[in-house]
């Protein structure tokens, strides 16, 4: 190789650590709202109230129309999809295009869809309470009309969020988090509004009041409390709602909200996040921390965000949907920290 060639080359290798990676983008044809983001399998699925659609080349696919409003997703096979709708669950196809109800399922809104450890099926029910499906029926699990978000954990567990705390079932056994502290299990608020997994083992409990981690990593960090869980009072600012949060590993966490895409920095997932305090005190105060403002560009605000195993940034807004490489997040994280941050309190 000349020596012209080898200097060039080293041009093209400096440069390019400077020169923003691309970022496919998805556009939606109208404004729809996202409901679930499923990018993990061999074809990533953008799910919203109105339907299904399928990133396809460089563009998303309509797969599938509701008729009715949709709530909830879940894959359920290469070709399957589990829906909660505004009247129940529906079992899609995506060979017909057919969605068929769950018969023995109430006409209610699905609040929380979600598949445990062992394969089985749950379902939450506006006004019923939380189902475990078994075949054609329906097992009543927790009889509290007020379910209100629910997913599993890989330990086992299955939690659910409800109008009356957060509750736990393992092992066969319900154990129940509130504002009163049933068997030392407290957290600052019974309105369990979102249950949010964030990739590394932590699930954000985002309540009315406040926002609360549970660690159900095999390993949790050293010194903490299963009895303390860290806690904020409001991220950014207060009011400022908290939709969807992933781990990124090296940056620290990604957080969809209101006030746009935040960074809450934190380069070991064991750790807790900079502005939360391990307290189960309603009237902790939490000192100021910096978050860091993602941009995302002209359009609505992203309301999902999900990094997948190739380390790649999903992010579905009412516009579609935006694919970051790891590289991007990678470049925005080490810019340079604007002169006033947001807290997290």
């Amino acid at each position: 190789m000349s020596f012209r060639k080898f200097l060039l080359l080293i041009l093209l290798l400096l440069a390019a650590r400077f020169v923003p990676a691309q970022v496919p983008h998805y556009a939606l044809p109208a404004p729809e709202t996202p409901v679930a983001l499923l990018p993990d399998g061999a074809h990533p699925y953008l799910v919203t109230q109105q339907g299904v659609w399928e990133c396809q080349g460089h563009r998303l696919r309509l797969r599938y129309r509701s008729p009715l409003p949709l709530t909830a997703a879940l894959l359920a096979g290469p070709d399957e999809l589990w829906l909660g709708t505004t009247q129940g669950p529906r079992r899609l196809s995506l060979r017909s295009g057919q969605a068929q109800p769950l018969p023995a399922a109430p006409a209610a809104p699905v609040t929380a869809l979600l598949r445990d450890a062992a394969g089985h099926l749950w379902l939450g029910l506006a006004g019923h309470g939380a189902y475990e499906v078994a075949g054609d029926s329906l097992v009543m699990r927790l009889r509290i009309p007020g379910i209100s978000a629910g997913l599993a954990t890989a330990d086992g567990a299955v939690w659910l969020g409800t109008n009356l705390g957060l509750h736990r079932y393992q092992a066969g056994q319900w154990t129940r988090y509130n504002e009163e502290g049933v068997a030392n299990h407290e957290i600052p608020d019974n309105l369990v509004e979102k249950l949010l997994p964030d990739g590394a083992g932590r699930v954000w409990v985002v309540m009315s009041e406040a926002i609360c981690l549970l660690d159900t990593n095999p390993a949790p960090a050293a010194g903490a409390s299963p009895d303390e869980l860290p806690t904020a009072r409001f991220v950014g600012q207060p009011g400022n709602a908290v939709r969807s949060v992933t781990y990124a590993p090296g940056q620290g966490w990604v957080l969809a909200t209101d006030l746009g895409l935040l960074l809450l920095p934190g380069r070991q997932p064991q750790a807790e996040p900079a502005g939360f305090t391990a307290t189960t005190a309603t009237d902790e105060i939490v000192p100021q921390r910096l978050l860091r403002p993602l941009p995302t560009g002209p359009g609505p605000h992203p309301a999902l965000v999900q990094r997948d195993p190739r380390g790649r940034l999903w992010l579905a807004s009412e516009a579609g949907l935006t694919v970051w490489p790891a590289r991007t997040l990678r470049q925005l994280a080490a810019a340079p920290a604007p002169a006033a941050g947001i807290s997290a309190r």
